[in-house]
């Protein structure tokens, strides 16, 4: 069982690193804010969850102070006066803001609050009569808003709660929302509107997690079945949202955490804690927990905009406490143990008792305010485990209601896949963050998961964004595995010419197939220029591996000349050309070139390109988020120009997961392109034999019409479509296939 002592491990040796983002205010020396103490949400929140971190310490009677350099007294006076600070400078208080204005009644004004609660549990002996008034005022003021003023996005629709699979993609502000309603009513029993706060809170709550079915659930709730309550589904049916524009996985996470931080606060307050609380928490944590790796790090299939492992991937403790206690899962608890070990090794790594600094040192020289955020973030999430382990019973009894895990996903909207097999986890995404993306590791080492633009290519013009926009895309799912082909256009914009208007720099045709041998992923590009345009950058196949602190800044690569020790964070950009029509990372998955370049690349740009995507960013050298090796097949680097309708890229290559350096050089064997009549300029075509011994057949037609033609293979037996998709009859040792335009298909068959 995971104690709280772990937790207390990293917050203790915080504390001192933490400090030296403490301000006290010249004209309030009475108060104490972390962070920048500005008005904007970010900076309310940052204080907030610094003083539920100095506060819980204080409240644990096994505190060793020489860690943190300060008795138990001393962290509580700090966190009294950083409460203060929040409550003065609210709109109920005394004071401001350092940036001399006052926060408060904002969509997300309440979040701070809620997550700084077992905080306020935590020294609420301790507060002051002003203290409890002030407190009080402040969230009576909230709740007030909450009721009749509320708005997201729509100023001119107050009071409305909002919820939309796409536009008005609430979920996560509902529910802390709801939670900070009802946290109210139990909290002041009293209040003159209680009824109001539990009406409007019950329908935040409801609009969270929810999906098409609410619309018609006669199950009462606080009087009303729910489909009176339901303004809008924020999750598609198969528990898939699109939240900020994409396939988000974290704000998965996020949502159930804010109903674990509810969930414990009636635990605290020995209440029983009402059951539509909990409505789609089993099922949607059912889906969530097909996106987590053994070790407890998030398998964010439609990638982030953010900066890896943090902020959602952090609140995954409130997440795995409450699925542990709710239902007995003994599983979280393990991903749970194993996401603490990859806490401890970074922290331990930075050597001044932060959480971030070495990783995000280009974030703090650029926004303290960031920085501190996500610091805060990684504590506050710590210090909810260490109270709550410390003071509530968790879990303690045999699983009940353990759904069956499934090992396959599928989203139609998002063009979204995932299998997650014992050896393997592939998965792919178009509308995803850095879209389209695909992943092929295998399942232990959650270390090699980056997902921009990876396994789909990329061309860089002279714009200063340069991004794909997904024209169209399929996919297929069968037993084991899945296929997925689509059409992009790559654009470039924001050029430094005045007047210069966003250009389509390329056209690209690409295909994703996780063959259902646990082991295999087939891969098809081919980019075609678009008109006259200048390129500064080519990326075919463009695979993604982190090189970084959390693989001890190492990677090996092996080939069919030369082996290669890579250290990553070494500030140097370079690039390596590897003259073999194979690779091998680390003994364990293998890249194998099938036609289209005479070799692999290595780009490393010498600086963490993984961080932060923001347009106003693009381009600059911000020392932040990961160091990344880009295996490219191929890559070329320089400004120069291109004709209309020239070929960037033509390529197909296979990854096989799980596999030694030794036994990729032995598969190169078993990869063939075979022999077709008529020849048609755009069929492609890759024979490989997977690693369950069966051979498969991958063919696209990238043309415009429909095509008819012979493809040679040899004497053959139970061929099988995996798809579908295409007519075909089998003549002694030619298949015969009558193939759709844009279309693909993989067979299966024996020798």
């Amino acid at each position: 069982m995971v104690s709280y002592r772990e937790y207390l491990e990293f917050l203790e040796k915080w504390v001192p690193s933490a400090k030296k983002y403490l301000y006290i205010p010249p004209d309030r020396k009475d108060l104490i804010c972390y962070g920048t103490g500005y008005s904007d949400n970010w900076s309310v929140q940052t204080n907030l969850k610094a003083f539920a971190v100095f506060a819980v310490l204080s409240s644990i009677p096994e505190l060793d102070k020489n860690k943190t350099n300060m008795s138990s007294e001393e962290l509580r006076e700090i966190s009294l006066k950083m409460l203060r600070f929040s409550l003065e400078s609210h709109i109920e208080g005394n004071y401001h803001s350092l940036d001399g204005t006052k926060w408060g009644h904002t969509w997300i004004s309440v979040l701070g609050l809620e997550r700084a609660m077992h905080g306020i549990d935590g020294i609420k002996k301790y507060l002051t009569e002003y203290d409890k008034l002030l407190l009080k005022k402040v969230m009576i003021s909230e709740c007030n808003w909450l009721v009749d003023e509320y708005y997201r996005s729509c100023p001119e629709e107050k009071g409305k709660i909002q919820a939309g699979l796409i536009k008005n993609n609430d979920p996560e502000s509902n529910i802390w929302n709801g939670a900070f309603l009802l946290r109210t009513s139990f909290m002041y029993p009293e209040a003159p509107r209680i009824n109001e706060y539990i009406n409007k809170g019950t329908a935040f709550l409801i609009n969270g997690i929810s999906i098409s079915s609410d619309k018609f659930s006669k199950e009462i709730v606080n009087g009303k079945p729910v489909y009176e309550w339901y303004t809008g589904s924020n999750f598609f049916d198969n528990f898939a949202l699109n939240h900020h524009g994409y396939l988000n996985i974290g704000y998965m996470i996020i949502c159930l955490s804010n109903i674990a931080i509810l969930h414990f606060s009636y635990k605290l307050a020995k209440l029983i804690c009402p059951d539509f609380i909990y409505r789609h928490v089993k099922e949607l944590w059912d889906v969530v927990k097909m996106f987590i790796f053994p070790d407890g790090r998030l398998c964010r299939i439609g990638g982030d905009t953010r900066i890896r492992y943090c902020y959602c991937q952090d609140y995954i403790i409130p997440v795995l406490l409450m699925i542990e206690d709710l239902y007995g899962e003994k599983e979280c608890e393990k991903f749970e143990k194993k996401w603490l070990e990859i806490v401890r090794k970074e922290f331990l790594y930075n050597g001044d008792g932060s959480f971030l600094s070495k990783r995000l040192k280009g974030l703090l020289e650029f926004s303290p305010l960031y920085y501190t955020r996500l610091e805060s973030d990684r504590a506050v999430t710590l210090s909810m485990g260490a109270y709550w382990r410390r003071f509530l019973k968790i879990g303690g009894f045999s699983e009940k209601n353990k759904g069956k895990t499934q090992k396959f996903w599928y989203d139609e909207y998002h063009g979204a896949c995932l299998n997650y097999g014992k050896n393997r986890i592939a998965s792919f995404c178009w509308i995803s963050a850095q879209r389209p993306q695909g992943l092929c590791v295998p399942t232990n080492k959650s270390d090699m998961a980056e997902w921009r633009w990876n396994c789909a290519g990329m061309v860089t013009g002279l714009g200063r964004m340069n991004y794909h926009k997904i024209v169209n895309h399929e996919e297929i799912v069968f037993q084991g595995g899945f296929i997925t082909w689509g059409f992009t256009e790559i654009w470039s914009e924001n050029f430094l010419a005045e007047g210069q208007k966003a250009e389509i720099i390329g056209k690209q045709d690409l295909v994703f197939t996780a063959l259902p041998d646990d082991a295999t992923v087939l891969i098809m590009q081919k980019c075609i220029s678009q008109g006259r345009t200048f390129i500064k950058e080519i990326k075919g196949l463009l695979y993604n591996v982190p090189n970084d602190i959390f693989n001890d800044n190492f990677r090996n690569y092996y080939s069919e000349k030369n082996n290669y020790k890579l250290e990553g964070n070494n500030g140097k950009e370079e690039i390596i050309d590897i003259y073999s029509r194979w690779l091998n990372v680390d003994n364990v998955l293998g890249i194998i070139g099938v036609y289209g370049s005479d070799h692999f690349s290595i780009f490393r740009p010498g600086r963490r390109q993984a961080g932060l995507m923001l347009s106003q960013y693009e381009g600059k050298v911000i020392e932040t988020g990961l160091w990344v090796d880009e295996i490219c097949y191929p890559y070329k680097k320089d400004v120069f120009s291109v004709n209309p309708k020239t070929i960037l890229f033509d390529i197909a290559c296979v990854i096989i997961a799980g596999i030694s350096a030794e036994d990729t050089a032995k598969q190169v064997k078993k990869i063939l392109i075979p022999e077709i009549k008529p020849i048609f300029d755009d069929i492609r075509m890759i024979m490989v034999k997977g690693m369950d011994n069966r051979w498969y057949l991958q063919v696209a037609n990238f043309s415009e019409k429909e095509l008819s033609f012979s493809v040679h293979i040899g004497n053959i037996k139970n061929v099988k479509s995996l798809t579908g998709n295409t007519n075909f009859t089998l003549r002694e040792t030619e298949i015969n296939l009558i193939m759709k335009n844009k279309c693909v298909d993989i067979f299966v068959f024996d020798f």
